[in-house]
């Protein structure tokens, strides 16, 4: 089964990331047939260097965007030019760990009608320490009915292109969080959902997360949400409880670090687990 690997990168990102995780795709036990790789505007020498260094043991085939355009422009760019109906995505930061495309591939398999297949994830910080276990639902309806907790994690999910494309890819209006209102289309299209109950990826997670989940984000992360669950009609207080990570948002950065964990422990994506 052919499928490719979908990534972005852009200026920030920082090169020791980009190598281990570009490392870990070379270890997989069962290879990409290729690597899209979209350059979101220009990047660094050390950047380009790295990506020199894999380019043809991993076929990586870079699509070059002249100025920053966004990660879903990128994605959308880079959704054009992947040639596999496959597709996993990866982040830059994260590290795939050596059996993710060999489960993935297998469980598609095992199970054609599934369009997007995703796996729990354990956290590591900046020095590559293990931290928490993120677990979500994993069978269809549960998903499906837990759609308002993004029971996804982006970098871990592997989905089947033209489900992506016939739906116009991801949303260019939004800077953020445009897989969590991704979902919410594809379950109004009718996608099959699924979720591999073992950890596939080590999940970049540091202090600098909660940086990037300022208030604004968590605004229209909200309304992604409410309008999300108002469109599939399901309950109201799921569309309600999209907002409540404004309340985390408005805390120093090292305070959202500090209570993280507490509050994932009232997270619904982990009752089925507790």
């Amino acid at each position: 089964m052919n499928f490719s690997v979908l990534m972005s990168v852009y200026a920030k990102e920082n090169a020791r990331y980009l190598e281990e995780c570009l490392n870990s795709l070379a270890k997989q036990t069962l290879q990409a047939n290729e690597v899209i790789l979209v350059e979101d505007g220009l990047i660094t020498t050390d950047l380009s260097e790295i990506i020199k260094q894999y380019r043809n043991e991993l076929n990586i085939i870079s699509v070059r965007i002249p100025k920053n355009v966004g990660l879903a422009m990128a994605l959308n760019t880079g959704l054009k030019n992947c040639s596999y109906n496959l597709i996993a995505r990866m982040d830059t930061d994260d590290i795939a760990l050596p059996i993710r495309f060999e489960k993935q591939i297998d469980f598609i398999k095992k199970n054609p009608d599934v369009d997007i297949v995703g796996s729990f994830a354990i956290e590591i910080d900046e020095h590559g320490a293990h931290g928490n276990t993120r677990k979500t639902t994993v069978n269809h309806d549960q998903i499906h009915k837990n759609l308002f907790t993004c029971p996804f994690i982006h970098p871990t999910i592997l989905f089947k292109k033209d489900k992506i494309t016939a739906l116009g890819g991801y949303n260019t209006k939004l800077k953020r969080r445009q897989d969590y209102e991704l979902w919410f289309r594809c379950a109004q299209a009718g996608a099959k959902f699924a979720n591999i109950p073992e950890s596939l990826l080590l999940y970049r997670f540091t202090t600098q997360t909660h940086k990037r989940q300022n208030l604004k984000t968590c605004i229209e992360q909200g309304n992604i949400g409410y309008n999300g669950v108002k469109s599939l009609k399901q309950p109201l207080w799921q569309g309600i409880a999209c907002y409540i990570p404004i309340l985390r948002a408005i805390l120093p950065h090292k305070i959202q670090h500090i209570i993280y964990p507490i509050l994932k422990k009232f997270d619904p994506r982990q009752k089925e687990y507790s």
